[in-house]
């Protein structure tokens, strides 16, 4: 077997090893040594994506694409050995968008790659704005059938595997980490959130389902954020996304505390990928 096979083939999913690795931090599980070698390379970074990507919701915006140095690739950058190169996330960018005008930031010298996109192809906000005043609405109607439209069609996982393909073949050294997105709601009653809640976490399983698609080829992992957000969502008693339907840049998006567990979620996931 080839250095590059090998390398591929101890990557893959890393998700639910990351999750193992959440789990025992609260409770002081310390792991052995040899379990988890000193890392001596840096990290040199690249972030790509949306909005999240960008870090829109909290702090002051930098520029028209809402950029801000409190999203969780600044997080990532301020721990030890990770060196945030570039982040070109843009609010609103679709996958086609990071592909077009993103990708080009990737080049052979990156080693870590994280994705967040494909809420952009769905504007789950402009389906909320459509149906938060009247869910009864034939706006709204229209607006939710579109999302889930494209969800059932699996064109976002299509559309995302040819990205993660094309940022390893950039760069096949990278590590590729391509997140998922926190559902919005806690607690939910029947109507317009359960019906948001549901095309997220269908929206999750497009992305899941496309880093599976290339786990055995490319070194990529899905990062599962749905548990560190439960019972933080938007009206619960302690929110980690903005709750104002009123604001465009805070809204459904994370707060500094959201940002925080993004940040620890992916960084639990870049440690595994790099021990494995």
């Amino acid at each position: 077997m080839s250095a590059l096979s090998t390398r591929k083939a101890r990557h893959g999913i890393v998700a639910a090893a990351a999750a193992v690795a959440l789990l025992a931090i609260p409770i002081g599980i310390a792991l052995p040594a040899q379990a988890a070698p000193p890392q001596t390379s840096v990290a040199k970074y690249v972030a790509l994506g949306d909005s999240l990507a960008a870090g829109q919701g909290t702090g002051t915006p930098l520029d028209a694409c809402l950029r801000t140095g409190a999203g969780y690739a600044n997080g990532l950058d301020a721990l030890p050995r990770i060196n945030l190169l570039r982040n070109p996330g843009c609010s609103g960018a679709s996958i086609g968008d990071v592909a077009d005008s993103q990708l080009g930031q990737v080049n052979r010298g990156t080693t870590l790659v994280t994705i967040t996109a494909g809420a952009g192809d769905l504007d789950v906000g402009a389906v909320y704005a459509a149906c938060a005043p009247d869910p009864t609405s034939p706006s709204c109607e229209f607006a939710y059938g579109q999302a889930l439209s494209t969800l059932q069609s699996g064109v976002i996982g299509e559309r995302l595997a040819t990205l993660i393909a094309a940022v390893s073949e950039r760069s096949p050294r990278t590590d590729i980490l391509v997140t998922g997105y926190p559902l919005p709601f806690d607690d939910v009653v029947p109507g317009l959130p359960q019906q948001i809640n549901d095309a997220v976490g269908l929206l999750n399983a497009n992305i899941a389902g496309a880093v599976a698609s290339l786990a055995q080829a490319v070194p990529v992992g899905y990062v599962d954020v749905t548990e560190a957000f439960a019972d933080h969502g938007a009206g619960s008693a302690d929110p980690w996304l903005g709750q104002n339907p009123g604001d465009p840049i805070t809204f459904l998006h994370p707060n500094a505390a959201g940002y925080a567990a993004y940040t620890n979620v992916v960084h639990a996931a870049y440690l595994v990928a790099v021990a494995s």
